[in-house]
């Protein structure tokens, strides 16, 4: 048995659900709209401006049998072209009033796993179940409900105006107005009718197709599963993230002016050039290990690293590679260069060591828990 067969459908079917229901050409489209619209446009254009095309499409036919037997045998294509020209605008109109009933019922949808060809629907067991089925069973009993209430109301209209219908009978010379009256209010009545049932049923196959498509609680956790990504190329890509991160933070390191540290736990780069940086900026930090790296590769390089725990927390909570220092942190950050400064002209002329910048615990803004 398949995984989630059994299982209660609680669920209305997701967004993505919907999405690829939609790329196998599964969509919940009515069938009866676009009949109904050629129906109730076409008859109504029938009885109205479209008349004329039946006159003429008389007399051109009157022409033609008389001229049967005499006419020469090119003279037909030239009636074909005639027939052609009468009703093909009534056959295009038809033809896009169809398309146009059939996309606002189902959307616009071009699916090619339609036309890949399916043996399997040439079984008679297919057909059987197919008709049998729980949609087949469907449509059987729509189309009854159609027969029914249509030809109930073709026959109620025909019945209440059975005296009108017997006069017309009754005479001998009927005008046409009355004919085409008592022809327009049963016509009239039906389209009304056919349109009412058209928008029912795509209500019906909104439904029908939504709830072919409800999903159960395993559905549902599988697709969010496959949303999120899997656990695991998560993890993995994380890591690869965390390893890219590491190497850019490594290559920038020959750049920093000092590296400050909390002594060995807590790492961070920071760079400083007078007259070519506006602010202090952040190259590197790290905890742990990759602080151990980055103090190891900083001492490799000649760059000088200086004790100031505070501020190494403080930098590494608030700033991230790439960063300027804040604010907050400029006067811890400018007595840590300014000593690194003093170390570095002691170094070349002298005289009294500098001491060591003392940043205390509550000069700056340290991270809790830190």
């Amino acid at each position: 048995m398949a995984e989630g067969a059994g299982e209660e459908k609680r669920h209305g079917p997701s967004e993505r659900r919907l999405n690829q229901a939609a790329e196998r050409g599964d969509v919940g489209r009515s069938t009866d709209l676009p009949k109904a619209a050629v129906v109730v446009i076409v008859t109504t254009l029938a009885l109205g401006a479209a008349a004329g095309i039946g006159v003429r499409l008389q007399d051109d036919c009157a022409a033609w049998l008389g001229a049967a037997g005499t006419a020469q045998p090119a003279a037909a294509a030239a009636w074909s072209v005639t027939m052609g020209a009468e009703i093909g605008p009534l056959l295009v109109l038809i033809a896009g009033i169809a398309m146009v009933a059939t996309v606002f019922s189902g959307g616009w949808v071009f699916s090619v796993h339609l036309l890949k060809p399916d043996l399997s629907k040439l079984m008679p067991a297919h057909g059987l179940g197919q008709l049998f089925s729980k949609s087949g069973m469907t449509e059987t009993a729509k189309s009854l409900v159609k027969f029914i209430v249509i030809g109930g109301v073709g026959a109620e209209m025909i019945v209440a105006r059975e005296p009108a219908l017997a006069a017309l009978a009754a005479s001998p010379h009927p005008s046409a107005g009355p004919v085409v009256m008592l022809c327009m209010q049963v016509i009239t009545a039906i389209c009304a009718v056919i349109t009412v049932l058209a928008g029912a049923d795509m209500g019906l196959q909104y439904w029908l197709h939504r709830q072919k498509l409800r999903m159960s609680d395993n559905e549902v956790r599988e697709e969010m599963k496959d949303a999120a990504g899997n656990p695991q190329v998560r993890n993995r890509q994380r890591m690869l993230a965390r390893k890219l991160a590491r190497a850019r933070q490594m290559k920038r390191i020959p750049e920093a002016s000092v590296i400050v540290v909390n002594p060995t736990h807590y790492a961070v780069a920071i760079r400083y050039r007078r007259g070519v940086d506006r602010t202090p900026l952040l190259l590197a930090k790290g905890v742990g290990l990759l602080a151990e790296e980055i103090i190891s590769r900083g001492r490799g390089l000649g760059i000088p690293v200086v004790e100031a725990p505070p501020l190494a927390r403080a930098v590494y909570r608030h700033v991230e590679p790439g960063e300027p220092v804040p604010v907050a942190l400029y006067r811890a950050t400018a007595e840590v260069l300014a000593y690194v400064w003093k170390m570095q002209r002691w170094r070349a002329q002298g005289g009294q060591r500098p001491i060591p910048p003392q940043v205390r615990e509550g000069e700056i803004e340290v991270p809790r828990g830190r």
